[in-house]
């Protein structure tokens, strides 16, 4: 029986190792979150060419091609510089429809007047690609490419490189997480796509792959590609979701991370008790206290579980009033384990939205 009388369990079994946990933790999600608290949702409309003025859809239709960026980030991007303003002129002397610079025109202008808006489109296509080449060997995947390469745009380029990300300013973040989500949260490269519908099939066996250090019982900090602490819940729930979605060990960019889903995960957010209001902060997902399905995120806060950190499961099944919940490092540390329980004694279920409907 799940409750938050049982000593001990929650995500690290016991007191002494959540203390361990909880220091470690805190030392790790500094050093490894350097981008923003906030970077969008999952799943939000495209800035599509509805939100163009018409005639400069053309314009940023050939931009796109040429910088190898989504459409719906440079119109996102030019509305975010100048609100579609050509005559805009900021402060600090940027100048146009895409405030350029004076010496960054120079450069990417090819001569033209930076008032002319198509002019000021076609050097945006041209600068995007050349930031994009030069940040895009630091990517994983598409949607973190866009990212950077938005970074770089505010930050500069040199800034990404020595970060090896996002730079820790607090207007770089803010420009990044403004236009990533005007322009479909993910900057408009499928991760609603890749999502798909959850599959559920194969579950109730312990398959999780993330072991270091191999073949050495109890437990450690080594982290996992999803970011999260090997062999604890937070982590196996990650596995299961990822390998539900079709995605494989060994493969490169998990469809779900906290990352790629647009949320932070950072110092002060230290267990699973954290998950409920850190991932319905992204567009689509939902939290519920009743009619779990499977493939949904069982959840129990700091105060609900023995440990004080919380604790997250996998919803395998449903039966009535009863779910098969999935666990790792519930009772007993660094194990897996399946439970039957009462839906009225889990707190709430955290649901995605590629969530199976059956």
């Amino acid at each position: 029986m799940l409750s938050k009388t049982v000593a001990g369990s929650g995500c690290l079994g016991t007191a002494l190792l959540g203390l361990i946990f909880g220091v470690v933790l805190l030392l790790l999600t500094l050093a490894m979150f350097d981008g923003p608290a906030a970077e969008g949702g999952v799943c939000r409309p495209e800035v599509g060419t509805g939100s163009v003025p018409s005639e400069y859809r053309q314009a940023i239709a050939t931009a796109a091609d040429h910088s190898g960026l989504p459409e719906a980030v440079l119109a996102a991007q030019i509305n975010q510089e100048s609100r579609w303003d050509p005559t805009a002129v900021s402060p600090v002397g940027a100048q146009g429809l895409t405030q350029f610079m004076p010496a960054t025109w120079a450069q990417f202008g090819d001569g033209a007047d930076p008032f002319d808006p198509f002019a000021a489109i076609a050097a945006q296509g041209r600068y995007m690609k050349h930031l994009r080449a030069q940040v895009a060997p630091l990517a994983q995947n598409e949607n973190e490419t866009i990212r950077l390469t938005l970074a770089a745009y505010n930050a500069g380029p040199s800034a990404v490189i020595k970060q090896q990300g996002i730079p820790p300013f607090q207007e770089t973040q803010q420009y990044v997480q403004k236009i990533t989500t005007a322009a479909g949260g993910t900057g408009g490269a499928g991760l609603c796509d890749s999502l798909g519908e959850l599959s559920v099939e194969g579950v109730r066996v312990d398959d999780y792959p993330y072991r270091e250090p191999v073949g050495v019982d109890g437990w450690s900090h080594a982290r996992s590609l999803f970011g999260h602490t090997q062999r604890q819940c937070t982590d196996f729930v990650m596995w299961r979701i990822n390998q539900s979605l079709g995605w494989s060990h060994g493969e490169d960019a998990p469809p779900f991370t906290f990352a790629a889903l647009g949320v932070g995960y950072g110092p002060g957010q230290s267990g699973a008790g954290s998950w409920k209001d850190i991932l319905t902060q992204a567009e689509g997902v939902n939290f519920h206290t009743s009619d779990p399905r499977p493939g949904d995120i069982a959840w129990w806060g700091y105060d609900d579980i023995g440990g004080g950190y919380g604790h997250v499961g996998f919803v395998a099944a449903v039966e009535g009033d009863t779910a098969t919940i999935e666990h790792y490092n519930l009772a007993t540390p660094n194990t897996y384990s399946v439970t039957n329980t009462p839906v009225g004694e889990v707190p709430g279920f955290i649901r995605l939205p590629a969530a199976s409907q059956e």
